[in-house]
């Protein structure tokens, strides 16, 4: 893919990428998998599930690496967590870890990526940023409520417990996520 083959929607890492080789994409992936399990590892323990950085890291990579690199990105990280990399919160791996309670915040993060991602693509400004990152917030914890309720906790203990101590988090983190994005979008562009 040239320079020539892309427009302004698509996203800005992808353009910066388009003349190198392969081989940086594959580097891109690979970090961006190594932040989300950063953002991972900055946990607050809760019950069900542990508080992180992981959705404000999903949206600012999404953003930046567009629908496709960002997918990728998600599934080499949940990859590392099946075969045991401790990626996950509190630097947990593993299939246990992958499918206990919290097996519908992952599929959410999965989810999240392309959709995120490809509203980045054709949207700018902090503003749209913002609500397109609360609606991927909005999905994980959809997906993470889902999962916990077929995981036999109760509908409405799932909620309290699972989305609704997250949503004041979910906002802050979203707002952080596109002026991050934002600047680095600047800062970049400048490259």
């Amino acid at each position: 893919m040239t320079s020539e083959t892309l427009d302004k929607r698509t996203a800005l890492l992808p353009r910066l990428l388009a003349n190198r080789p392969r081989v940086w994409r594959v580097g891109v992936v690979l970090l961006g998998s190594w932040l989300l399990a950063a953002a991972s590892w900055a946990a607050i323990p809760m019950v069900p599930v542990p508080m992180t950085l992981q959705t404000y890291a999903l949206c600012v990579i999404a953003a930046l690496a567009g629908r496709y690199l960002a997918t990728a990105i998600v599934v080499v990280w949940l990859f590392q967590a099946v075969i045991g990399f401790p990626v996950l919160a509190s630097g947990a791996g593993g299939l246990d870890a992958v499918t206990g309670p919290t097996i519908g915040f992952l599929a959410g993060m999965l989810a999240a990526a392309p959709i995120v991602g490809g509203f980045a693509e054709t949207r700018r400004g902090w503003i749209a940023l913002t609500v397109m990152f609360l609606i991927g917030h909005a999905l994980v914890l959809g997906m993470g409520w889902a999962g916990l309720a077929l995981s036999g906790i109760d509908l409405k203990a799932a909620f309290t417990g699972g989305v609704l101590p997250f949503l004041p988090g979910a906002a802050v983190k979203s707002l952080a996520a596109a002026l991050t994005v934002t600047l680095a979008q600047a800062r970049l562009k400048a490259i």
